[in-house]
């Protein structure tokens, strides 16, 4: 069977089996006693079941609630704990095959109006905004397009700056590197380490992350990497130093594709033709930075994406990236430019979690015990991120080859069809309209946040018919 059909039936399975998919993602952790083990993975049962309810919503009985919220002030219940199973998961499917994208992100967790949580920092630009910093990496398939899963997830806190210290910038750089929020991206690459041989992981990033340290970095652990960026520096290329936007602006354009993208600010994702160019060039250490003065330049190459045709009364797209993988043909520029394109994947995972999950509504008293529940929420949120992707690939596979029998026949009721025929895509599509998406040629293909929508009402609708045969059963008996 192909891997492509392998994943699409273990995500349907674990979609038609929340309690078999807890215990998949939670099962073997390591909390410090069983019992706290079986508790995290009944809780992680309810709340797939309802991923946007409060704790009380979610567990139902007032003894659950209860042992959700001692749960969570357990000593041996951290965030590292709780999430372990999940990331040995992804890192065993990153080793498996030859090619990972690993996309880093940082994302701010706004618990502001939660006034009486203990262990928040600033966030934002001040303006008296507490909460967390979260660094995630989230692991994608470049063939399938498809996510894996969390590889890394970390939260920060914050300390005040004193002021005036923004735009001093020789205060700033006589802080070791190590206490530096730039360093957030250097240490996740630390922590993911070096892929297995014959796999290649490419560590993806936005601007944030154009920092020498990072490529110094990647390179010493023998992985890859494909960065936006951001600064305008120096750089040595086949004619001489030169400005690296200038240089990269005069490339030549080798390829042209038609990719997805999402343009901002308002995160529309349309299909658009590009022009992609790519030109070797060597990167200077830093010599402001005394950590990086004496670390080897890094040849990579620049690659250029820029909109061929703009849509009118749009900015036109361009990203300037730099990468260590090899451009010389046009299909590898292509390569670089349609995998830089997927890290729209991780903003799609932060907002899974932020309104599917609902991880800033979420109130205990201190952030250490915010953490272990927010890290249970974003194992979730990958879940119901993979949700977009569950019938895309086989629609005309038959839904009871990927579902059970009580799940297909109450949704072939609520779409009056037979249940024996039901494929894949027509439940899909049930799913979609339940949640608002009415499947018109113009409204295009079913997205997370109205497929969520979709699942849980579904979910209602199947508990109503769980309680009507149990009642006719009890008249029957």
């Amino acid at each position: 069977m192909e891997r492509k059909e392998v994943q699409a039936m273990e995500g349907q399975f674990a979609l038609a089996a929340r309690a078999r998919w807890a215990a998949d993602q939670f099962g073997s952790a390591d909390l410090g006693d069983v019992r706290r083990t079986r508790r995290l993975v009944k809780l992680a049962t309810q709340m797939a079941g309802h991923s946007s309810g409060s704790i009380p919503q979610q567990a139902g009985q007032a003894a659950d609630v209860k042992a959700a919220y001692r749960l969570f002030a357990g000593e041996g219940v951290t965030h590292e704990a709780v999430c372990r199973p999940h990331f040995q998961q992804t890192r065993q499917a990153a080793g498996s095959l030859p090619w990972v994208f690993l996309v880093q992100d940082t994302t701010e967790l706004d618990f502001t109006k939660h006034v009486h949580c203990q262990g928040l920092g600033p966030i934002g630009g001040g303006h008296g905004l507490r909460g967390l910093h979260q660094q995630n990496v989230l692991a994608v398939d470049p063939v399938l397009r498809r996510p894996l899963g969390l590889l890394y997830q970390r939260h920060h806190r914050r300390t005040e700056r004193p002021a005036g210290h923004r735009g001093d910038r020789s205060r700033q750089r006589r802080v070791p590197l190590a206490e530096r929020e730039s360093y957030w991206w250097i240490e996740a690459i630390r922590a993911m380490g070096s892929p297995p041989p014959g796999v290649r992981w490419v560590h993806v990033g936005d601007r944030g992350e154009d920092l020498f340290g990072v490529y110094d970095q990647a390179r010493s652990l023998g992985t890859d990497w494909l960065i936006r960026v951001a600064q305008n520096r120096r750089v040595e290329t086949p004619t001489g130093s030169d400005a690296l936007f200038s240089y990269a602006r005069q490339l030549p354009a080798s390829a042209r594709r038609r990719l997805t993208v999402r343009r901002k600010p308002n995160g529309v994702t349309e299909e658009v033709e590009l022009s992609m160019a790519a030109g070797p060039v060597t990167l200077r250490p830093s010599r402001s930075e005394r950590a990086y003065r004496h670390l080897p330049a890094v040849a990579c190459w620049v690659v250029r994406v820029w909109e061929t045709h703009p849509v009118s009364g749009a900015a036109p797209l361009e990203w300037l990236l730099c990468t260590s993988l090899p451009c010389s043909r046009a299909e590898e520029t292509a390569f670089v430019a349609e995998g830089y394109s997927l890290r729209w994947l991780i903003e799609e995972f932060h907002k899974c979690a932020k309104t599917g999950c609902q991880v800033e509504a979420r109130r205990l008293e201190h952030a250490d015990r915010l953490e272990p529940l927010i890290g249970l929420l974003s194992v979730l949120a990958v879940w119901l991120l993979q949700l977009k992707f569950v019938a895309r690939d086989h629609p005309e596979q038959p839904a009871s080859t990927l579902f059970d029998e009580e799940t297909v026949e109450v949704m072939a009721c609520y779409l009056k069809k037979p249940a024996a025929t039901l494929t894949s895509g027509e439940f899909w599509r049930g799913i979609g309209r339940l949640g608002g998406h009415l499947g018109r040629r113009g409204d295009g293909p079913l997205g997370w946040l109205r497929a969520w929508r979709g699942w849980q009402s579904f979910q209602f609708i199947l508990l109503g018919a769980s309680l009507y045969r149990d009642h006719q059963n009890k008249r029957c008996g």
